[in-house]
C-alpha cells in the first residue's frame, strides 16, 4: 500500500465517522427538542442553531469522505459510481444505500432553505426523512466500513443507535401536548427495528468473511477486478486465488538465532481459511537490536502465496511493515508460472503469540495483467 493509498483510505474513513458522529448529534438534537428536553440555563434558539450547524457540518464531511473515496488509487471509483445507486463495482448494495442517504440529506437541505415559500407542513413531513436517512447511513456504514468489527467502530454504531432510537421511541410513545396523539404502533416499530438490525449486524458484518459476502464473493475493493479481461479469467481457472479475496490466516512462525552477528530468521507458514483455498508462506529476516531491545531491524523479506496443492503462485518482498506482536504488513506480489504476468496487492494483519501460534486476517486484490490492454 503506497503512502498516498494510506492517507485517501485514512481520510476516507475518519471523514466518514466524522460526518456520522455529527449526524448523530444533530438527529438527537431534533429530537430533543420536539421533545421539549430544554435546559431553562439554554435558550431553545441556541440548540435550534446548534441542531443547524451540526447539520451542515455533517454535510461537509460528507463531502470530505465522498472526495476521498474517488481520490483512492485502489479503489479507483468513477463519477458514476460515487454518484447513482448500483453503480458501484465494490460492495453495489452497500454503497448504493450510502448514494441514497446523500441525495435525502440533500433535499432535506434544500426543503429547509425554501420552508417560507414551501411551508411549514410540507417542511416537516421532509424533514422525517432524517430517520430514514440516519437508518441508511448506519448501515451503510456498518456493512460497507473497514472498522466495523473494532471495539471503538462497533461502539460508535451501538451508541449512536441506542441515542437516537431511545429518543425516537419516547418521541412516539405518547402525546406531548393536547393537539398531539400518540403513536404506539410505531414505537413498538422502533424497537423491533432495532432488534433486527442488532441481530443482522451480528450475524453478518461482525462475522468473519463478511467482506467477501458483502462484495459479492470478492473482498478486495480493487478497480481490476471490475475490469476482468478474457485473458485474466483463464488466468483465475488457473489459479485458487480469485481477483480479489479476504480470508483468515492461522499457523506457526519460527525463530532462528540471533546468531553471533546478531542475525535473526522468522518463518511463517499460514494457512488461509474462510476464503481461498491457500497458504501464505513468509521469511523476515534482519538484525536484533539486542540487550532489553527486542524489535528486530528487518533488512531483507519474501512472502508467497502457495496453492493447496504446494505450487507457488505469487510471490515478492513487503513493501510495508510495523508493529510487534502485532503486525500489519503490505506486499505487491508478482506472479509465478501459471499467473506470470499479474499482480496481487495483500495486506496482513497478523497476532503473534510467545508459543509460536499466529492468527490474523488477509485482503487481496489482483492487479490488471501486464500486456492485458484493459484501458479505463
Amino acid at each position: 500500500m503506497s503512502i498516498w493509498q494510506t492517507v485517501t483510505w485514512d481520510v476516507a474513513r475518519a471523514g466518514g465517522f466524522t460526518a456520522f458522529g455529527l449526524l448523530t448529534l444533530s438527529v438527537a438534537i431534533g429530537l430533543a427538542l420536539s421533545l421539549h428536553l430544554q435546559s431553562p440555563r439554554w435558550p431553545r434558539i441556541i440548540n435550534s442553531e446548534l441542531h443547524n450547524f451540526l447539520t451542515l457540518l455533517a454535510l461537509i464531511f460528507t463531502g470530505v469522505h465522498i472526495l476521498a473515496v474517488w481520490v483512492d488509487p485502489f479503489t479507483r471509483f468513477s463519477w458514476n459510481e460515487v454518484f447513482l445507486p448500483f453503480a458501484s463495482h465494490y460492495r453495489t448494495v452497500w454503497m448504493a444505500l450510502g448514494i441514497v442517504a446523500f441525495y435525502i440529506g440533500i433535499a432535506i437541505g434544500i426543503s429547509t432553505l425554501l420552508r417560507p415559500r414551501i411551508g411549514y407542513k410540507v417542511w416537516r413531513a421532509l424533514h422525517t426523512l432524517t430517520l430514514l436517512l440516519f437508518g441508511l447511513v448506519v448501515v451503510h456504514g456498518i456493512a460497507t466500513g473497514s472498522d466495523t468489527r473494532t471495539s471503538w467502530g462497533a461502539a460508535m454504531y451501538a451508541s449512536s443507535v441506542v441515542l437516537v432510537g431511545t429518543l425516537l421511541w419516547m418521541r412516539l410513545r405518547k402525546p406531548l401536548n393536547a393537539k398531539s396523539r400518540a403513536h404506539p404502533v410505531l414505537a413498538v416499530a422502533v424497537v423491533v427495528f432495532v432488534a433486527v438490525g442488532t441481530a443482522w449486524a451480528l450475524l453478518g458484518p461482525l462475522q468473519p468473511g463478511w467482506a467477501s459476502v458483502a462484495n459479492g464473493g470478492t473482498a478486495s475493493g480493487s478497480k481490476a477486478n471490475a475490469l476482468a479481461t478474457p485473458s485474466q479469467n483463464q488466468l483465475q481457472r488457473q489459479t485458487p486465488f480469485p481477483q480479489s479475496f479476504a480470508g483468515n490466516l492461522q499457523g506457526q512462525f519460527t525463530q532462528s538465532g540471533p546468531d553471533a552477528n546478531g542475525n535473526v530468521t522468522l518463518q511463517f507458514n499460514l494457512s488461509i481459511s474462510n476464503g481461498p483455498t491457500g497458504k501464505v508462506q513468509m521469511m523476515l529476516q534482519g538484525q536484533s537490536g539486542g540487550g532489553d531491545d527486542h524489535r528486530l531491524s528487518i533488512s531483507s523479506s519474501r512472502v508467497a502465496l502457495v496453492s493447496s496443492a504446494g505450487q507457488q503462485l505469487f510471490s515478492g518482498p513487503l513493501s510495508n511493515i510495523y508493529g510487534e506482536r502485532r503486525l500489519i504488513m503490505t506486499a505487491t506480489l508478482s506472479g509465478t508460472g501459471t499467473t506470470s504476468g499479474s499482480q496481487m496487492q495483500v495486506m496482513m494483519t497478523m497476532q503473534l503469540a510467545s508459543s509460536g501460534q499466529v492468527t490474523g486476517t488477509i485482503t487481496a486484490g489482483r492487479a490488471i495483467p501486464t500486456g492485458s490492454g484493459v484501458s479505463e
